[in-house]
């Protein structure tokens, strides 16, 4: 197996390790939140998403590339 093959087989159990510490992490700081349910499920996702957003945005790549600083354009005009 080459090295880099191994290096990445490593990244991907870090990174299935670090998917179930996160899925519990959300579940906890979630826990006192007043839904249930699907509300529940989707404020889970939702959160775990954004989670892994602002991760993302800490890596040099993203920041070189200002993906972090689009803004979509919600104006309204008429």
């Amino acid at each position: 197996m080459s090295k880099m093959k191994e290096i990445d087989l490593i990244a991907q159990g870090v990174a299935d390790h670090m998917k179930e510490l996160l899925y519990d992490t959300v579940e906890w700081q979630i826990s006192d939140q007043p839904v249930d349910g699907d509300d529940f499920n989707e404020l889970h996702s939702y959160v775990m998403d954004k989670a892994i957003e602002k991760m993302a945005m800490e890596l040099p790549e993203f920041r070189r590339l200002n993906i972090g600083d689009y803004k979509q354009n919600t104006d309204t005009v008429g």
